[in-house]
C-alpha cells in the first residue's frame, strides 16, 4: 500500500528537475525506474557504437589467461593493487576462462553493485524518490556503459557508503575506506576527513586499520613487497595523460597546430599521453599543483577540526578532497568521474532538498555527459588528425573546466560551513 503525498511534501521531494518528474513511492516503482535507466545505459553501447568501452575488460581477461598459463602475479596487472583480483577473478573462473563469458559476467557483477547501492540510497532517502536516488539513477546513464566495464564503480560505491555512514557508523566508514583504498588507492586520501570528528576518531581508525592491515598482510604474503608497491611506482612514473587538466592547454594548442609539434600515442603505461613541446613543463606544474592542493586540503581539514563538522560538511569535504586530487594530477581517465557519483548521492541523503547539492549534482551530470562524449564517442577523432578533432578537443576542455568549477564549488562549501562565528 502506498501513502499519498501532500502537494507541499511533493514539491519538497521533487528531485533535480530532471526529465522524469514523478515521485516513485514504492519498491516496484523504483525497481522499474532502475531497470529502464540501466537498459538505456546499455543500449547506448549498441546505438552509439560504444563497443570500445569493453577494452579494459578484454585486457583483464587477457591478463588472467597469461597468469593461469604460467605467468606471475608480479607481472600481472601490476598497475593495480592485488585486491583487484577479488573483483575480476571470480567472474573469470565462473566464465570457464572464456573472454566473452567473462565480459558478460563482469558487466552483470557491476550491475549488481549498482542495484545494491541504489537500494541503499532509496532506503536511506526515506523510501521515496528524493534527490539522492534520482541523482544516482541519472548519473550512471550520463556516464554511459563505461560504468559497467570498469571496476571503478566498486570503490565509487564504497566511497558513497562511507559518506553515508560516516556519522552514525564510523567504524564501518573506516572499513569501507580501507577496502576502497585497497582497490584503487585514492580513497586512502579520504581518511583524514573521517578523522575530523573527535568522538568518532577511534572507531574510524579501528575500522580502517583492522581492515587495512588484514588486506595488506594478505597482499604481502601472496604477492611480496615489490608487487604490493608496484601500483605506486606505476603511478609515479606515468606521463601527462591527454585528458588531464594540466594537458588541456597543450591539447588546445595541438588542435590549432595538429601536425609536427605534439604527438599523442599510448605509452608503456597503457594510457594515451601527449609528447612534445611544453609537456615536461606541464608535468612539473602538476607536481607544484599537487603540493598546493595538499596545502589547501590540510587547511580545510584544520578548519573543520575547529567546528565539529556535520555530516553534510563531511560530505562536502570528501568531495573537495576527491576533486582536488583529481584536477591536480597528471593522470585523468574517464572512469575517474565515477568516483564522484557515489559520494554526492550520499551527500544528497544527508542534505535533502539542499540547493547547493542540487546545483553540484546538475553540473556533475553535465560533466559526466561531456566525459562520455570524449570517451568513447569521440576518442578516435581526438587521437588523430580528424575533422572532428577540434570539436572533441573543445568538449574535453569544457569538461575539464567543469571539473575545476566543481572543485571550486566544493571547496567553497567547506570554507563557508567551517567559518567560525
Amino acid at each position: 500500500m502506498t501513502t499519498a503525498i501532500a502537494p507541499k511534501q511533493r514539491r519538497a521531494l521533487v528531485s533535480l528537475d530532471l526529465p522524469d518528474a514523478i515521485i516513485a513511492e514504492g519498491r516496484s516503482a523504483i525497481a522499474l525506474r532502475w531497470l529502464l535507466s540501466r537498459a538505456l545505459t546499455l543500449s547506448i553501447m549498441v546505438f552509439a557504437h560504444e563497443s570500445e568501452v569493453t577494452g579494459d575488460v578484454t585486457y583483464y581477461a587477457r591478463s588472467m589467461h597469461q597468469l593461469l598459463q604460467g605467468g606471475t602475479l608480479r607481472n600481472t596487472l601490476q598497475e593495480y593493487p592485488l585486491p583487484v583480483f577479488l573483483v575480476i577473478l571470480p567472474q573469470f573462473l565462473l566464465g570457464f576462462l572464456n573472454q566473452v563469458a567473462f565480459t558478460i559476467l563482469f558487466a552483470l557483477s557491476m550491475l549488481i553493485v549498482d542495484a545494491a547501492f541504489t537500494a541503499v540510497l532509496w532506503r536511506a532517502d526515506g523510501r521515496h524518490r528524493g534527490d539522492s536516488t534520482n541523482l544516482w539513477l541519472w548519473f550512471v546513464p550520463a556516464m554511459g556503459p563505461l560504468a559497467y566495464f570498469r571496476f571503478d564503480l566498486v570503490p565509487a560505491v564504497l566511497a558513497g557508503g562511507a559518506v553515508l555512514v560516516a556519522v552514525r557508523r564510523p567504524a564501518l566508514a573506516g572499513a569501507l575506506t580501507a577496502f576502497g583504498a585497497a582497490l584503487k588507492l585514492w580513497p586512502a586520501v579520504m581518511l583524514p576527513t573521517f578523522l575530523i570528528r573527535r568522538s568518532e576518531r577511534r572507531q574510524v581508525l579501528t575500522g580502517f586499520l583492522s581492515t587495512g592491515i588484514v588486506i595488506g598482510v594478505l597482499a604481502l604474503i601472496i604477492g611480496g613487497v615489490s608487487r604490493t608497491l608496484s601500483p605506486l611506482h606505476w603511478q609515479s612514473a606515468r606521463g601527462l595523460q591527454i585528458e588531464s587538466v594540466a594537458a588541456t592547454p597543450l591539447m588546445l594548442a595541438r588542435m590549432v597546430h595538429p601536425v609536427g609539434t605534439w604527438d599523442v600515442h599510448i605509452s608503456q603505461f597503457k594510457a594515451f599521453e601527449i609528447f612534445g613541446a611544453g609537456v615536461h613543463l606541464m608535468s612539473q606544474l602538476t607536481t607544484v599543483l599537487t603540493v598546493l592542493g595538499g596545502v589547501l586540503l590540510v587547511t580545510l581539514w584544520w578548519r573543520a577540526l575547529k567546528v565539529s563538522p556535520s555530516a553534510e560538511t563531511l560530505g562536502w569535504l570528501f568531495l573537495a578532497t576527491a576533486l582536488v586530487v583529481t584536477v591536480t594530477n597528471k593522470t585523468l581517465s574517464p572512469q575517474y568521474l565515477l568516483w564522484l557519483g557515489g559520494p554526492v548521492a550520499a551527500l544528497a541523503v544527508r542534505a535533502p532538498a539542499n540547493r547547493s547539492v542540487r546545483t553540484f549534482g546538475r553540473v556533475l551530470l553535465v560533466t559526466a555527459i561531456a566525459t562520455q562524449l570524449v570517451f568513447p564517442v569521440g576518442y578516435n577523432a581526438l587521437l588523430k588528425t580528424h575533422s572532428l578533432m577540434p570539436l572533441v578537443t573543445l568538449d574535453l576542455a569544457a569538461r575539464n573546466a567543469l571539473l575545476v568549477w566543481l572543485t571550486w564549488f566544493a571547496v567553497r562549501q567547506v570554507w563557508k560551513q567551517t567559518a567560525r562565528a
